[in-house]
């Protein structure tokens, strides 16, 4: 898996009002990679749960895509931290909460949820057909759902669906793999994340305006 340093921006929706931004961030390691989430969420209304958080998800992923460490914090009213060790030779999988480390075994190949994004992205199914993905305490079974086209800000714009369950979430990403959208049920709300700008990071290409990128791509052809 060849991962280009670039950041990824999205703003964010809840309830069908305005409700923050985030940064998803791709970064080369030596022998794999990082997936960085930066998030200010600003809920409409208190009563939707805390109204400002600041998260940050990280996940150090191995060349074959499958994660070593993950971590998660979020700061609101006090912060929450969790972090996860994929102990693969060791068969263990370890998480740990504040004082409390909880050690399950490693019998199988596991995501977390960076990590998933990326496995998504590279999936090849038929409509309708679904592939089961282990994460730490349960599964996550993703079924390809039918291609729309989203009217994004560089214009419509061809996309694959997926839906992941249990709970509702949608992810769509582009022709060239990218996230553009991420639909969540929340209670009786949706929360929305949607593309706005694809940035390449320092020493690499400037950054690209996806409608320019699609005309390339009808010129190849």
């Amino acid at each position: 898996m060849v991962v280009i340093p670039q950041t990824l921006r999205y703003n964010l929706r809840f309830a069908g009002q305005a409700a923050g931004e985030q940064r998803l961030t791709l970064e080369p390691l030596r022998g794999g990679s990082r997936l960085i989430l930066e998030a200010t969420v600003e809920l409409p209304s208190a009563r939707f749960g805390e109204p400002r958080t600041r998260q940050r998800w990280e996940s150090e992923l191995d060349p074959t895509g499958y994660p070593r460490r993950y971590r998660e914090r979020v700061e609101g009213r006090e912060a929450r931290v969790m972090e996860v060790e994929f102990l693969r030779d060791e068969g263990l999988v370890v998480v740990s909460q504040g004082k409390e480390d909880l050690a399950i075994p490693y019998v199988s190949e596991l995501h977390d949820p960076l990590s998933l994004i990326l496995a998504v992205a590279r999936l090849e199914l038929d409509l309708g057909e679904v592939k089961r993905y282990g994460m730490v305490g349960g599964r996550v079974y993703v079924e390809r759902l039918a291609d729309q086209t989203l009217e994004l800000p560089w214009g419509p714009t061809p996309v694959r669906v997926f839906r992941l369950r249990p709970g509702l979430t949608l992810l769509y990403y582009d022709a060239d793999g990218y996230p553009v959208r991420l639909t969540q049920k929340v209670g009786d709300h949706v929360f929305e994340a949607q593309l706005l700008q694809v940035q390449r990071q320092e020493g690499q290409p400037q950054p690209e305006n996806r409608e320019g990128s699609r005309q390339r791509r009808r010129r190849r052809r």
